[in-house]
């Protein structure tokens, strides 16, 4: 790795390529006041002010959804059996105080793009496609119409998808500073930089359900559901608050998901992982495709005249190699790692390749499902919309009973219908479905997505009837 002389000062990178209108506001609770993007711009692009700055502690809080997992079991005459199981997942939010948020932010950028100049040079800029900046227009739709237009243009290929347990929980301190370093090109991190680093790694929180007991014992609930507090706290209530609530992260691993920075930071963790994965499935076939969406990764192996034991060769290779980023913090799913083959537009289960009969399968990827000769969205996001539209328009319906005039429908339209396809200049469920669709009409394979949502428009009517 070539290296610099010195320090160098880390938004002279790109720092004419921020977009300070994307700097808005956010009208959250925090232990500081919220602040507008121009009256620190100046400070955060102060490398001294960063230096001598005190981060606030992280807000955490816990998502807990249901998830639909299918276990695979032998019975007792040894035939394989699946089961439909709901497993409960549990994730760790964190938010930073307003300041904080803008100098993660800003910071972010600036890593961004050094990453974008690192992975253009290095051969792995089309591998990672979340978190990136120099995408712009792309999403999930365009990032999976290209892994299945690749699988489409093979006569026969591998497919191999898997995913990381707890991934930002066990990102390396000790990796992820190294290779923070080697994509900026530095010996050292200077100062305001390194300040920046440990704000993300021994970073100190304070569960959300404390404070919301402060409030409560402070204003009592009634009062506090009226009232529009600037800060969750007063200075003083917070020194004497933190030494019962004060929370620091002492391990030498993970990272909180949440702030702008802890995103870009995940891509710099896994260059050289990137890098082998990438010439690894070059040298299985020049065609191989490899693309990683945070800690989904998937990999599309041309393979003429397949049988099991290249596919056992190629699935102990990777795993051999994943097993020497453990150290790192990387550690697979191994129930949701999924092997299968492809061959003349239809999906299969790996086992029967060599047989004559064999079991149709199919690839979920970035929330569209397909088994080669259909394509549709993920039944989990579908039901999710449904559900969401559903208790909306029950909402509404239960205004209109109380006022006795026609409830509010227009949240509901904009959100759940047709009719949002400007909502806030990104759309809805509903138009990134019919986008969808468009694109992925180009494949050999059937797009039912536009059928999925038809009937949108009567069914949530329905519910308001």
């Amino acid at each position: 790795m070539e290296q610099s002389n010195g320090p160098r000062r880390l938004h002279d990178l790109s720092s004419s390529d921020i977009d300070w209108t994307k700097y808005k506001n956010k009208n959250y609770l925090h232990f500081d006041k919220n602040v507008g993007i121009k009256h620190i711009k100046k400070d955060i692009q102060n490398d001294e002010w960063i230096s001598s700055y005190a981060f606030l502690p992280f807000i955490k809080f816990e998502i807990v959804f249901k998830k639909y997992i299918t276990l695979k079991n032998r019975d007792q005459e040894g035939n394989i059996v699946e089961e439909k199981v709901i497993r409960k997942k549990e994730r760790n939010i964190m938010y930073s105080a307003h300041k904080d948020s803008f100098i993660h932010k800003y910071y972010g950028e600036l890593l961004n793009n050094a990453y974008n100049a690192y992975a253009l040079t290095h051969g792995i800029d089309n591998i990672a496609t979340a978190y990136r900046n120099n995408k712009p227009g792309k999403n999930n739709i365009d990032f999976a119409y290209e892994v299945f237009e690749h699988m489409h243009n093979q006569s026969s290929a591998l497919i191999i998808s898997m995913d990381f347990t707890k991934f930002f929980d066990k990102i390396s301190h000790t990796h992820l500073k190294r290779n923070l370093k080697e994509v900026l090109n530095l010996n050292e991190l200077p100062k305001n930089w390194y300040k920046v680093f440990k704000s993300i790694t021994k970073y100190s929180y304070v569960n959300k359900i404390d404070i919301d007991s402060f409030l409560k014992r402070k204003y009592g609930i009634k009062r506090l559901k009226s009232m529009r507090l600037s800060r969750i706290m007063e200075f003083k209530e917070f020194k004497e608050f933190k030494k019962d609530n004060l929370h620091y992260n002492k391990n030498v691993f993970g990272i909180p998901q949440g702030s702008g920075i802890s995103a870009v930071f995940s891509n710099v963790h896994l260059i050289n992982f990137d890098k082998e994965i990438l010439e690894w499935s070059k040298s299985k076939n020049v065609n191989s495709l490899y693309r990683r969406y945070c800690d989904d990764l998937i990999l599309i192996i041309p393979i003429n005249n397949i049988d099991k034991a290249k596919t056992s060769t190629c699935i102990e290779e990777i795993f051999e190699i994943i097993k020497r980023y453990e150290s790192s913090g990387l550690e697979i799913q191994y129930e949701k790692t999924e092997v299968r083959f492809f061959e003349k537009n239809q999906i299969y289960k790996i086992s029967d390749i060599n047989k004559d009969k064999k079991i149709l399968s199919s690839l979920d990827y970035l929330g569209f499902v397909t088994d080669g000769k259909f394509l549709r969205i993920r039944e989990k996001s579908l039901f999710k919309y449904f559900t969401r539209a559903y208790k909306k328009a029950k909402a509404s319906k239960r205004i209109g009973y109380a006022t006795k005039r026609p409830g509010p429908k227009r949240e509901l339209y904009d959100l759940y219908t047709h009719l949002g396809y400007d909502y806030k200049e990104y759309g809805n469920f509903v138009t990134y479905a019919y986008r969808a669709h468009k694109i992925m009409s180009k494949l050999p394979s059937k797009s039912m997505i536009k059928k999925q949502v038809k009937r949108h428009w009567l069914k949530i009517n329905k519910r308001l009837s």
